[in-house]
């Protein structure tokens, strides 16, 4: 058999369904849903960020409650160690006086260094 005796079969046209009638409004309605769809997607990620933002947002104000309360903290302590130190001061010099006054009730004398009289 010769292949030329048989015709090529013509290709079959498109049936008339309605699933192939209207080839354009099915891809404008592909590409409305593609587009729905994206914006949809692109909604949640917003809201998403929305949130994380929310979250460091947070987390900075609590880091920085924190931080003052150190700092409130430092400044307490730095007042606390001066007035001991101021206290210090005060001992030592009360302690000396004191210790002077007990010496001169007994008749006792401490020399000074350098050209300092004695006590009494």
């Amino acid at each position: 058999m010769d292949w030329r005796s048989h015709p090529i079969p013509q290709p079959n046209p498109r049936p008339t369904s309605s699933v192939y009638s209207d080839d354009i409004s099915i891809m404008a309605s592909l590409v409305r849903k593609v587009s729905e769809d994206t914006r949809v997607q692109e909604y949640r990620t917003i809201e998403c960020y929305m949130r994380e933002n929310q979250a460091l947002e947070d987390e900075i104000e609590l880091r920085r409650m924190t931080w003052t309360g150190t700092i409130m903290l430092a400044d307490e302590v730095i007042r606390a160690i001066t007035m001991i130190e101021n206290s210090l001061i005060t001992i030592e010099a009360n302690v000396a006086s004191a210790e002077k006054d007990w010496l001169a009730f007994w008749g006792i004398y401490k020399e000074s260094i350098g050209s300092h009289p004695p006590w009494l």
